[in-house]
This record gives C-alpha cells, structure tokens and sequence, in this order.
C-alpha cells in the first residue's frame, strides 16, 4: 500500500474521532448516572445491567484512574457475589485483573484472572475465557514469550469470530500486530493493524481506534512510511489528551518521538520524548522510561552531542538492567504458576482414578443384587401384564369415548368465545365507523359551505380569514383521521405484515418533528428528541413511524400555550423502551379507562381538535405485532406519559424474516 493510500484510508476514519471526547466522557457520566441509586430488586433474578455497567465504568478508567477503576470494579463483584451473577462475577476478576496491571501488581493481576476463568469455566462462558486468556496472552507477551502468546491468541481469535464478538476480536488483531512486530514480521503486523482498525470503525468505538492507531503507525515507521507513521500517531494523541489518559499519552509520545527521529525533526523529536519521560516518571512507568530515555539517547547521537546521548543511555541502561532483573521475577513466578496448576490438576486427576476404582468395586456387588431384583421383577412385570390385558379393551374403548366428548366440549367452548368476540369486535368497529363517518361528515360540509359562499361573494376578507382558520384545523384533523384509517383498514383487511430492521431512534425521531414544527409553533409548544444517539431497535419502521407520528400529534391536541413534549428511550434488557411525555391537560380516569379498555371515544383538544381513539388503537395494534408493549400512564392537570417497547436487537426479537 502506497503512502498516498494510507493516508486516503486514514482520511476516511476521521469521523470516528470527531466528537469521541465528548461521547467518552458523557458516556462515562451517563453510566454514573445509571448506577448511583444502586441496583433495581427484581422478582426474577439479579439486576444484571447494574453489574455490567458498573465493569464498563472500571473499564473506562484504564489508564486513566486506577483508584476509580477498582471502586467500581469492587463494586460490582460484591453485587454479582451476593446474588450469583456469574457473567458478572468472571468479568469483575478480568476488571480487577487489568488494574491490578495497570500499577504493577502482577501476583495479584494473574490470581484475578486465575478466579475470572475459573467462574467463566463452570458456567460454561467460553466468550468470558477467551477474554481471560487475551489478557493471559499478554502477559506472556511482556515477558518475551511471543511464540506463546501469538499461539493463544490465534486460538482466542478463532472463538470470537464464532461468536461474532468484534469488540473482542478487534483487541485480539491488535496485540497479534504487537506480537508480529517483534519478530519483525512487519507486513503481518501492518495486515493486522488495519484490520483491527476496520473493525474499530465498524463498531464505532474511538478508544480503541486510538489505540490500534499506535499499532498501524509503528508498523508504517518500520516500512519506511515516516509521514504516515507520524500522522496516525498524532491521531491517537489528539484522543488521549482529551479523555485525559496518561497512560495512552506516555506510549504515543514515545512512538511521536521515534517517527520524528526517522523524519529527522530532532527539535520535535526532543520535545515529545521529553514531554513522555515526565508523564512516564510520575507514572511510575519502568518501561517507557528506558524506551524514552534510548529515544532521548538515540536523538542526541543523532544531533552529534555525545556527552548528552551517553547521559541518557546510562538512564536506558540502568532501568533496561531493572526490569531484566523484573523480566527474571516475572518468569520465575509465571514458571511458578504453571507448575502448581500441574501439580494441582496431577492431583485431582489421582483422586478421579482412586474414586474410579472404588465404584467399579461397589458396581461389582451391586451387579449380583441388581440380576436377582430384575428376574423377580420380571416375574411381576409378567403376572401384571396377564392382568393388564384382561382389563386393556374395555379401558381402551372407554378412554377413547371420554377423549371424543372431551373435544366435542373444547371445540363448543372454543365456537361460543369467538361469537362473543366476534360480536364484540362488530359493535366496536360499528361504533368507530359511526363516529369516523360523523367526523368525516363535519369538515366536508364545512368546506363545502365556504366553497359556496366564495362562489358567490357573500364573505368579507375577514370573515373568509377566520372561516379558512377553522377549515384548516378540520382539515388537518380529517386528513389525520383518514391516514390512521387507511392503517386500520390495511391491517384489519390483508393482514399486517412485518418488515423489521434496525432502527436509529435518534434519527428517526428528528425526520418526523419536522411535520409537526408549524403546529406546534402555533400553539407554542415545545418539541424535544432525548434519545440517545446511539440507540437503535429492531422493528418495522413504517409502523413505528406511525405509532410516534400518531403519540406526537395527540400530545399536541392536549399541550397548552408553553407546555413541552419529549421525546426519551432506554434500552431495558433485551427491550428497548420509548417514552413520550408531555406537560399538558392529561386525561381524566374515566376517559384512561375507556381508551386501556381499547374503546373508541370522541375527546377534544386544548384548540377543541377532534380526537376518536383510532390513533391509538393503531399504536397499541402495530407494537404489539412487532413484539412489544404499550402503555399510558397520565395524571390530569399535569400532563401523559405514553410508553411503547419494541426489541432491541434481531436476536432478541421473536419475527423472523
């Protein structure tokens, strides 16, 4: 790949960043805002997205607040222990394990991830083990075992491709780019670094994307791609600035100054290594403090001040004899470890063996016992069958004559509840149809008297202003009317057929306030979209355009003069829930009852706007056949809430197309 490509590819990745600051840190604040009133008691079990989102906050300050990190971490394991979560009690270890690398402490980081697999391994998680063994993986890594490292994580990679877990995948790409860089295999490292980018931009997730940047230009600096190296470093800078990660910083200054060096910008090349040397030293960072310090030594050999260069190949020198001394610890206590779980697992298998040969000694006496019990039940099997049949053909005939009368009696009690259905439904379309036609009835006549007297100049400028005013507000409200009856009447007369596909509520939201901005404005009415971006649903979107078209228009027949309409969502296990609320009149009991009880009534707005009930019959109807649920909740002189729920995702949805 040219320089001009990859500089074209990377272009093309920009609009992943933009913004991904601010996204981090409201995301962050969103999820503390999710869990500070605890976890919701549930009759049926654990409140998982509690825990789950308490392990995504520990995830987000890596690198950034270990103290943090371990709060929530903590946290979330001490609610998963108390009630056997066990998803979330494997991924609160693997959190707990990550900080514990993130300050040094790798007795304890390997004993959490130790407790981590072995909780995934009895529920039967192999997602959660594979994670384990990435970080594993890694570990090795750091040690200078890439052979093992890179076999785990080809295994590892094989795992989430099954599952489908990008997230982990593209991690997975990342760190075999890493291990592919140190044998010095640099087209493999570069393949992997722009796959793991590919998936980043496909998930959108901008952490990440900083990071495999780093991948993609240390892979770019050793073809000989300088300009593209430096650029793609820059871009992981610009996220870990904003977010405020130390660690990410340190690394990339590092990296900054290396491709520096290489363009021969020693002035920039000083200033970046310098700047990492110091975060890397309050840090505490060993290892980018001897890599800084061979840049630093490197950079002056290069500008010819060989005093200054020996300097900092002596600090070089003295943290690389350190973390030797480190590297031998680490590998005494990694040998350490393998031999135990040896030992142990020789162990366990000895006693499987001594168990083994104690039940085949039981089975051996209890064989004889077993032969005898079965001749003498073999006997009574034989006398019960002689008796069985005596009595076999006058049972049979009766148990047959039982079976018809009882699905005789099904059937009548199945034919007597769909007539009373079915009158029921009858005189619940009659009663629409007769208010439908009195309604439709109104405006027609009203237009046609204005049309008759603008035929015959009867009207004053005045008088046809106020008339056209009123006209149009029946016309609007007719032409409502008819749309939500040609959905009725398609759905009732051909059947409703449903086309589910993903949905961007955000999106879907802001192309409908549009129709609704000039009547609104009229009324002074305040239209707001609170859905999170990205937030997405799996449901036809035809329908769900009427069911919010319909929730929308309703709550501005009840809105009055400065009153407000919102509209928010959250996902909610495998559901995701729309709400929207508005500030107006609300509804009487009376009136709630008959519209929950799925009846038609005439009601009138804050404007006298006409309203059947029809609209929301239709919402009811259409998220029920996508699978979902609708609710009113309202309370009046204070305003309605309007709720409907519609699946998540395909996997969580019960149509199949």
């Amino acid at each position: 790949m040219s320089g001009l490509r990859i500089l074209v590819w990377l272009g093309s990745c920009l609009w992943l960043m933009t913004g991904a600051v601010t996204a981090q840190s409201a995301g962050v604040q969103k999820l503390r805002e999710m869990v500070k009133d605890g976890p919701i008691v549930q009759r049926n079990g654990p409140d998982t997205t509690y825990v789950n989102t308490l392990n995504l906050l520990a995830r987000s300050y890596y690198g950034v607040n270990a103290d943090s990190a371990f709060f929530f971490g903590k946290k979330a394991l001490q609610y998963a222990d108390s009630t056997g979560y066990g998803k979330g009690r494997a991924e609160s270890w693997r959190m707990i394990g990550n900080t514990y690398e993130m300050i040094g402490s790798y007795h304890e980081m390997l004993s959490a991830y130790r407790r981590s697999r072995l909780i995934a391994d009895s529920i039967g998680n192999a997602a959660q083990v594979a994670k384990v063994n990435v970080n594993i993986a890694l570990f090795y890594r750091q040690l200078g075992e890439y052979d093992e490292a890179l076999r785990q994580m080809d295994n590892d990679s094989t795992v989430y491709r099954d599952n489908g877990d990008s997230t982990q995948l593209a991690y997975v790409y990342s760190h075999l780019s890493d291990v592919n860089y140190h044998h010095h295999q640099y087209d493999k490292a570069l393949e992997y670094a722009q796959k793991s980018i590919e998936v980043a931009v496909a998930i959108k997730d901008s952490l990440a994307f900083a990071s495999f940047n780093n991948d993609l230009g240390r892979a770019l600096a050793a073809k000989g791609l300088y300009k593209e190296a430096m650029a793609s470093h820059l871009r992981s800078m610009d996220y870990y600035r904003r977010t405020d990660d130390k660690l990410g910083q340190t690394e990339t200054f590092n990296h900054l100054a290396h491709a520096s060096l290489l363009l021969k910008d020693h002035s920039s090349a000083l200033r970046y290594a310098f700047q990492g040397l110091d975060l890397a030293r309050r840090l505490h960072r060993k290892k980018d403090i001897m890599d800084l310090g061979q840049v630093l030594a490197e950079i002056y050999q290069a500008k010819g001040e060989y005093a200054t260069a020996l300097r900092y190949f002596q600090l070089y020198k003295d943290y690389s004899d350190s973390l030797f001394s480190e590297q031998i610890r680490k590998q005494s206590f990694s040998l350490e470890t393998r031999y135990e779980y040896e030992r142990k697992a020789d162990s366990i298998q000895q006693a499987v063996a001594k168990k083994e040969l104690i039940q085949r000694h039981i089975d051996r006496n209890h064989t004889l016992q077993i032969s005898i019990a079965i001749i003498f039940i073999l006997f009574l099997i034989m006398v019960a069958v002689l008796l069985q049949r005596s009595r076999a053909a006058s049972k049979k005939s009766n148990k047959a004559l039982s079976e018809k009368n009882k699905e005789i009696e099904l059937q009548k009690e199945a034919m007597e509840h769909q007539a009373v259905q079915l009158l029921l439904n009858n005189r619940q379309k009659d009663k629409l149809f007769s208010i439908i036609a009195h309604d439709l009835r109104g405006p027609l006549n009203s237009l046609k008297g204005v049309l008759d007297f603008l035929k015959e100049n009867r009207l004053s400028d005045a008088e046809i202003k106020s008339m056209l005013d009123e006209l149009r507000r029946n016309v609007d409200y007719s032409s409502e009317l008819v749309g939500n009856l040609l959905f009725w009447a398609s759905s009732q007369l051909s059947g409703v057929a449903v086309a589910p596909v993903c949905l961007p509520l955000h999106q879907l939201v802001d192309d409908i306030l549009p129709l609704y901005a000039k009547q609104s404005g009229e009324k002074g009415i305040l239209l707001r979209n609170g859905i999170d971006e990205a937030l997405t649903a799996y449901a036809d979107k035809d329908m769900i355009q009427v069911v919010l078209r319909n929730l929308i228009s309703n709550a501005i027949k009840f809105c009055r003069s400065g009153d407000s309409i919102s509209i928010t969502g959250r996902r909610s296990g495998d559901s995701v829930e729309v709400c929207v609320a508005d500030t107006g009149i609300g509804i009487k009991d009376d009136i709630l009852g008959m519209i929950r009880r799925k009846e038609s009534i005439t009601t009138y707005g804050t404007a006298r706007e006409k309203g059947t009930g029809l609209g929301m019959l239709l919402c009811r109807e259409f998220t029920e056949v996508n699978g979902g649920k609708f609710r009113i909740d309202s309370e009046w002189g204070k305003g309605s809430w309007f709720y409907f729920t519609i699946p998540a995702d395909a996997s969580s949805s019960s149509i199949k197309v």
